[in-house]
C-alpha cells in the first residue's frame, strides 16, 4: 500500500511571496558586504561554540566520552540540561 502524497504546507499560507523568517530574501541592510560577511561569521561561530558547550556538558555528566571536548571551550563550562526533561 502506497503511502498519501504529503502536501506542500508551504503553499496553504496565506500571502504567499512575502519573506518572513529567517531574512532570506530580506530588504537590503545598511551594513557593508564585508560587515554583512562579518556578521553572518559572527552566527555560526556562535552556533559552533553553543554545540561544543552543549558537548562538553554531556561528557561531564558521563554520557559521553571524548578527552578533547574542553579543548573547544573558552571558559568555564555550564551545565546544560536536557530539553526533553522540560
Amino acid at each position: 500500500m502506497a503511502a498519501p502524497q504529503i502536501p506542500n504546507l508551504n503553499t496553504l499560507r496565506r500571502g504567499q511571496g512575502r519573506s518572513f523568517g529567517r531574512g532570506r530574501g530580506a530588504p537590503s541592510s545598511s551594513l557593508s558586504d564585508e560587515e554583512e560577511k562579518a556578521a553572518k561569521d559572527q552566527i555560526v561561530q556562535q552556533t559552533d561554540q553553543d554545540a561544543s558547550v552543549s558537548r562538553l556538558s554531556a561528557v561531564e555528566a558521563g554520557y559521553l566520552t571524548d578527552p578533547f571536548a574542553r579543548q573547544f571551550v573558552s571558559g568555564p563550562s555550564q551545565r546544560r540540561f536536557p530539553i526533553i526533561n522540560r
